[in-house]
């Protein structure tokens, strides 16, 4: 003998309930981790990342609830994809044609201590003619390679062993070189860059430690935090600052959102190409997040940005076009 057929589909329909719940409540912790800001340490850090990957899944129980006219759990859901819309999506449109300036292209690569490869960098900037490089994960040998390229006649360099070393080249004098901060537990390269007409630009090769999982080694969240804070805020005075590099953060990360909210553009999010991916681009199975941005102070406009795969390397090249009124 066997149970009528709505009595045997009850228990599967109470569990598709009871899944959708679970789902949509997930998501809801999930919001309120990036809401929140509590990303200032494990695991939340790394998968934070991973905001815009959850934001397509969030449409999935709103579907199903529709679908299934399950009302209440619509309700919820349609909410939660609406948060998830308001922090991911605006990186997707372009937020409007820049003002007239002076032209500044800039363009950015991490090295993956010193595996990518140069010939492959070079027939890049070779094609795209940037007037500034700044470079992550600059060690000697790579340093000493790409020098002998003479891309750049000018330069300003602290290579490393490691991944701690960064640099900056480029077409017009470099001055002031120095590290930006001497408490970071990366290198990173700050300097002058004086164009040909007098005007005078400060230059960051930006290199955070990154918030990986142990907590003893060198890039735990904590440190992580500490050296995003330690990059320069935004000024309206003194020098346009241009920071070029790979941030080891999203725009989901909130310590990244602080400094940026203090004056920056983000240069791909301004022209609709802030989900471009940087990182991982070598063939790891993570889905790939960006990490690698041009910021430029509240002074300037980006009207163009794009990414290139270089051999050897986990990070994308990333080139930026800044109008600097």
């Amino acid at each position: 003998m066997t149970a009528p057929a709505g009595v045997a589909r009850r228990p599967a329909v109470r569990a598709f309930g009871t899944a959708l719940w679970l789902t949509v409540a997930g998501l809801v912790a999930w919001l309120l981790v990036r809401a929140a800001g509590y990303d200032h340490r494990t695991p939340f850090a790394q998968l934070v990342s991973f905001t815009p990957y959850v934001a397509a899944v969030s449409l999935v129980p709103l579907v199903a609830a529709l679908v299934t006219r399950r009302w209440r759990a619509a309700v919820v859901a349609g909410v939660v994809v609406a948060v998830f819309g308001a922090f991911v999506v605006p990186r997707a449109i372009p937020s409007g044609a820049p003002s007239d300036g002076d032209r500044l292209r800039v363009m950015a690569f991490n090295t993956k201590i010193g595996a990518g490869s140069v010939p492959e960098l070079a027939a890049l900037i070779r094609r795209e003619k940037p007037d500034v490089l700044t470079v992550q994960e600059l060690t000697p040998e790579w340093a000493a390679e790409f020098a002998a390229l003479r891309l750049f006649p000018y330069s300003a360099l602290r290579a490393l062993p490691g991944a701690s070393g960064t640099g900056i080249w480029a077409r017009y004098p470099l001055t002031d070189n120095r590290t930006v901060d001497p408490k970071s537990g990366f290198d990173q390269t700050a300097a002058q860059l004086r164009v040909s007409d007098g005007r005078v630009y400060e230059v960051v090769s930006a290199h955070p430690r990154p918030p990986i999982f142990q907590a003893a080694e060198f890039g735990s969240p904590a440190r992580w935090v500490r050296d995003l804070s330690r990059l320069p805020s935004a000024s309206k005075v003194g020098p346009v600052r241009v920071m070029a590099g790979d941030f080891n953060a999203s725009l989901d990360h909130s310590p990244f959102r602080t400094l940026v909210d203090t004056g920056y553009v983000d240069a791909a999010a301004q022209v609709g190409k802030g989900l471009v991916p940087t990182w991982p681009m070598n063939g790891t199975k993570a889905p790939p997040v960006t990490l690698d941005h041009v910021l430029v102070d509240s002074r300037a406009d980006a009207s163009r940005f794009d990414a290139y795969t270089i051999a050897g390397s986990d990070h994308r090249a990333i080139v930026a076009d800044l109008v600097i009124r």
